[in-house]
């Protein structure tokens, strides 16, 4: 499997939510292109491998398509198994949407979500349009703001603008071990417990992940959130 800038993660459990959010893809997904664009919308609880095939490894020059999977938490394992094969062939002339009616915080506590190969894909390269939009740029204070708040929806949010300000992977990178950094400090101040050593150990596996593995940070940082805050 390949990263691809046509691939898209619209997840809220609020349908308006995610019907606002995939109009706007649209919208800019159009504006972007000067050829023709056709729209093929896939229930993933219906939709069978043999009819996928047909209908997205089709090409035409003058049309590129956008291809939404409604609720694919439900995507067969057949399919996602040939789109994980195949995904930098199909995106060359596919843009692909996969909707899932759960918010993200809710994915990221799922382990069947979180564990299965190309679900956990997504979550780490897909590119996920915001719920709703701030002009405010986003500091590391408003970080720690929301991590003392226990408020993980606006720590995952200002996480997220955070990591859009920094474009390369260097840059994410050391953006990410300084959250890390930032996160030792600040659970360093709890007594003495099993739950602080357990914070320990998790943000240990993030700084390996990081510098070993090649983990993007901020997937690294947001499976720490989900193991602790909402774990």
């Amino acid at each position: 499997m390949d990263g691809n800038a046509k691939l898209f993660l619209v997840a809220s459990a609020d349908f308006s939510g995610r019907y606002a959010a995939v109009e706007a893809l649209k919208k800019r997904i159009l504006q972007e292109k000067s050829t023709a664009l056709s729209i093929l919308t896939c229930y993933s609880k219906d939709i069978a491998l043999h009819d996928l095939q047909e209908r997205i490894l089709t090409f035409s020059f003058d049309t590129q398509r956008i291809v939404i999977f409604k609720d694919a938490v439900h995507v067969s394992k057949e399919i996602k198994d040939f789109m994980a094969k195949n995904l930098k062939t199909i995106c060359s002339f596919n843009y692909l949407i996969f909707e899932m009616e759960k918010d993200y915080v809710q994915l990221m506590r799922d382990k069947k979500i979180v564990s299965d190969k190309f679900f956990g894909f997504l979550l780490q390269k897909a590119l996920r349009p915001k719920m709703a939009l701030s002009g405010k740029a986003s500091t590391l204070d408003d970080f720690k703001i929301a991590l003392r708040g226990n408020n993980i929806s606006s720590a995952l949010y200002v996480l997220g603008k955070l990591f859009e300000t920094r474009s390369s992977e260097k840059e994410r990178e050391i953006l990410g071990l300084q959250i890390v950094g930032m996160l030792v400090q600040e659970f360093s101040y709890l007594p003495v417990s099993s739950a602080k050593q357990k914070y320990f150990d998790y943000l240990w596996q993030a700084d390996r992940a990081i510098k070993e593995k090649g983990m993007e940070p901020r997937f690294a940082i947001e499976l720490f959130l989900s193991k602790t805050l909402v774990g």
